[in-house]
């Protein structure tokens, strides 16, 4: 504490009577010298106020440095240079009868984790006329309406606290496959190109059977064969709520998963980290094969 800090506003001295007078001016300082103190601290205040609120640097490091310094300590990397976080998705048949395995060179350079998934039939025996009459009803793809307008859209959803509609959206399938599509374009062509993409050799992918896949009643009705475009879907509010429908079903991957009950299983082998092969011991199915590194 300073010298001046330590000095009275008023001295008295020993004996001495205080009177109003000199009480009310020793209020008159003090409350002068809280108006000084009150003025400087605003005054400093406002000068920092006036600085930039973030600094170029924290601790010695800028935000870039900081950013670079956490994700090499806490963000998961590989050792390996490549195929780290890889998705890959095949459609596969196993044919009838299985003379030869699925063969899938994935050249991730690494052994991925394998999912397979069934392709199951969508509808049962006896729902044909809900099918398009060119779609079969061992159908493993369909597009339909997700709407009442759609008799089949019924069928295609599970109930519980809310309605879950089977598949993805068909905008949302043709985005995923790298497809763009034009207001003029003709939804007949649309799904044509669906198909060819979706199952296209040259993309890995088997040639499915054309009773494999195929769409609703109301879709040959209402949208096919009336030159009807995406941007006349759009408008009519249809686009949206079309979906492609597909359920596929995991099943066991080794012979040890079967436990003698005889159910599907398969077998998967790494052939290399680049290839890897697809057996069937029961009967021809068609897969969804899933691939995670």
């Amino acid at each position: 504490m300073s010298e001046e800090m330590k000095q009275p506003f008023v001295s008295f001295k020993s004996g001495e009577l205080i009177t109003a007078e000199g009480f009310n001016g020793l209020q008159v300082l003090i409350k002068d010298y809280i108006n000084k103190l009150i003025a400087h601290i605003k005054e400093e205040l406002d000068v920092f106020k006036s600085k930039p609120v973030d600094a170029a640097k924290f601790g010695g490091k800028t935000p870039e440095e900081w950013t670079k310094a956490n994700d090499e300590r806490y963000v998961q990397r590989s050792e390996l240079k490549n195929g780290w976080g890889e998705y890959r998705r095949y459609f596969k048949q196993i044919a009838a009868p299985a003379t030869y395995p699925i063969l899938i060179e994935h050249n991730l350079g690494r052994y991925p984790m394998v999912n397979v998934f069934e392709l199951t039939q969508l509808l049962s025996a006896g729902k044909e006329k809900l099918l398009s009459e060119d779609t079969n009803i061992e159908a493993k793809f369909v597009v339909y309406y997700a709407g009442r307008r759609d008799l089949i859209a019924d069928e295609f959803k599970s109930q519980g606290s809310d309605n879950i509609f089977w598949g993805d959206k068909l905008e949302f399938i043709l985005d995923q496959l790298g497809m763009s599509v034009t207001p003029t374009q003709y939804f007949d062509d649309v799904l044509n190109d669906l198909w060819g993409k979706m199952f296209d050799p040259g993309l890995d992918q088997d040639n499915f059977r054309r009773k494999a896949y195929g769409h609703s009643r109301y879709i040959q009705n209402e949208l096919l064969g009336k030159n009807r475009t995406v941007e006349e879907l759009k408008k009519g509010g249809l686009w949206d709520d079309l979906r492609v429908a597909i359920k596929p079903k995991m099943i066991p991957v080794s012979l040890d998963a079967r436990n003698g009950n005889g159910g599907k299983t398969l077998e998967v082998s790494h052939l290399s980290q680049n290839t890897l092969e697809i057996d069937s011991k029961t009967e021809p199915m068609d897969l969804m094969v899933l691939l995670r590194t």
